[in-house]
């Protein structure tokens, strides 16, 4: 290349760096004295580069300047020759504006020199401070909030970096505890929750929002329901302690498909697992009965002796049908005194079931202050092989049996049907035994 076209190419270069928005300059190391920067740097202190050439870069820096050129020159080396500067410098005679350089070390015969370059970095560094004055506000109200909020990174290794105060009053762990070891965290999950958490560490997706179950530092459990979204490089969450809500939930589900006295199915419940019964019998082929009771003369204990004592009686029939019957059959309260229960007939352990009903309930029954009282039950069967498999029609035809059961007990049938009533099947009579003297009612 000639002389000539030397001088043109470093002109060339000359007009590019100018045009340049980022702010060049080539000072030497032992001196500080700038030996070229283009336009963009010079006008930062309103000079051209004509007028700052031969200078010491020292005569320009503001005070913020100057510390941050001791701190990169103190690292720089020919072993670190580029090295960024990890603070934003306020940029001169520029109010509100940020700088951010990146100094280069050149290694050269005729002294060894430095080339800063430095960009406007004023709309990064606005939104991290923005960001970091966020962060610290998320901070303070998460410190004082009554739910527990949490910060979770992958990177370096998966951790815990935030876990709000309120994790020590819910759960009865220090913060620091669960930071500084995350084993600890999954620790204190029940098994089908930390293969949640397992699941989320190894990138798969998680729920927004599910119910975690800890191991309280007292030994007892807590229900915490936890919302979780994904941030960068990790997840991000707040979960609220729910145990009590979540007992009253299934309290209420319970009195839902219970029956709040006898503690049986309600009606609800009843024929839910009547109609899954009757779904699984057909498809074996094998018959479903229904044994539809009704309690005798129940009004009259009501009326003598008040509710409290019927309640007493609901009770224990409730539980002595439960004592004849097999785990696997439905015993339910319909209401008022009227029971149901769902068998199969053809199971031995089912044989002479109305039987067995009438004597388990033939026993007196001890209502309190000495009192005892008889009440058995009217009792008709229906089943799926006269019926069918129609849960409407096979309940209708236990009520109906069970109807024409209690009028022959009662006597109400004609004087040609009542011959054929065997003596048990006629109305007993309802005693009442207060201490040593008998009444009857």
């Amino acid at each position: 290349m000639t002389i000539a076209n030397n001088d043109q190419y470093h002109q060339g270069l000359v007009e590019v760096l100018d045009a340049l928005p980022e702010r060049v300059v080539r000072y030497r190391l032992a001196d500080h004295v700038i030996v070229y920067c283009n336009a963009s740097w010079a006008a930062m202190y309103d000079r051209t580069p004509a007028q700052v050439f031969g200078h010491r870069l020292d005569e320009f820096l503001s005070d913020d300047g100057l510390r941050g050129l001791t701190s990169q020159l103190s690292r720089l080396s020919p072993e670190t020759p580029l090295l960024p500067d990890p603070i934003a410098r306020i940029a001169p005679n520029a109010p509100g504006r940020w700088m951010e350089w990146v100094d280069r070390y050149l290694p050269s015969a005729g002294g060894d020199e430095v080339l800063a370059v430095g960009r406007d970095v004023t709309a990064r560094h606005i939104a991290e401070a923005e960001l970091a004055e966020s962060e610290a506000r998320f901070r303070e109200l998460a410190d004082k909030s009554t739910d527990v909020l949490w910060h979770y990174v992958s990177d370096p290794y998966p951790h815990l970096d935030y876990v709000s105060p309120s994790v020590e009053t819910i759960l009865g762990y220090s913060p620091s505890y669960l930071i500084d070891d995350f084993n600890r965290f999954l620790g204190i999950l029940a098994d089908e929750d930390r293969a949640v958490i397992d699941r989320a560490v190894n990138g798969k997706p998680m729920p927004e929002r599910c119910d975690f179950h800890y191991r309280h530092a007292d030994g007892s459990t807590v229900i915490g329901e936890m919302q979780i979204r994904e941030v960068h490089n990790g997840l991000q969450g707040v979960g609220r302690d729910v145990t009590e809500l979540r007992r009253l939930q299934e309290s209420l589900a319970a009195l839902a498909l219970r029956d709040p006295l006898t503690g049986l199915a309600n009606r609800r419940l009843f024929k839910e697992l009547l109609e899954a019964d009757l779904a699984r019998t057909q498809r074996s082929g094998q018959p479903l009965a229904v044994a539809y009771l009704d309690l005798d003369d129940f009004k009259d204990i009501n009326d003598s002796f008040g509710h409290d004592a019927g309640d007493k009686v609901l009770c224990e029939t409730a539980q002595r049908l439960l004592a004849v019957v097999r785990g696997a059959d439905v015993v339910a309260r319909l209401g008022g005194d009227e029971f149901v229960i769902v068998y199969e007939p053809n199971d031995p352990s089912a044989d002479r079931l109305v039987q067995r009903i009438e004597a388990a309930l033939s026993s007196p029954i001890d209502i309190g202050d000495s009192v005892e009282v008889f009440c058995p039950a009217s009792v008709g069967v229906a089943d799926t092989r006269t019926v069918g498999y129609d849960s409407a029609r096979l309940l209708a035809a236990a009520d109906a049996a069970m109807y024409q059961m209690k009028r022959l007990r009662h006597g109400i049938t004609a004087a040609r049907d009542s011959r054929s009533i065997t003596p048990s099947m006629r109305r007993p009579t309802l005693v009442v035994r207060e201490a040593d003297r008998t009444r009857q009612l």
